[in-house]
């Protein structure tokens, strides 16, 4: 009879590993998917926070003149001034403007 309960037991083991297995998949699953969800969710605001920035610089872009471009890009970027002679120049095979 000892061989008849330890089969027994090994079956009772093996039985409750699949079943402890089982649910721990099952868990992992939940999880997993709950994380895809999580991901979609903070794709997609961040894909609206692009849009909407992109329309936001679009709208600013629109609304400020030429003149107020060029102070900002020669105040606050530092950049020169075009001189006229600086029109049609050669430079490295192709026509500057």
């Amino acid at each position: 009879m000892p061989a008849a309960i330890n089969k027994l037991q090994l079956n009772l083991v093996l039985l409750f590993a699949i079943v402890a297995l089982s649910l721990l998949s099952i868990v992992w699953h939940h999880q997993t998917y709950t994380l895809y969800k999580q991901i979609k969710r903070a794709t997609t605001q961040q894909h609206q926070m692009m849009a909407l920035n992109k329309q936001l610089l679009s709208e600013h872009s629109q609304i400020m003149s030429g003149d107020e471009i060029k102070v900002h890009a020669i105040n606050q970027l530092k950049m020169k001034e075009p001189e006229p002679g600086d029109f049609g120049r050669w430079f490295k095979g192709n026509l500057s403007l």
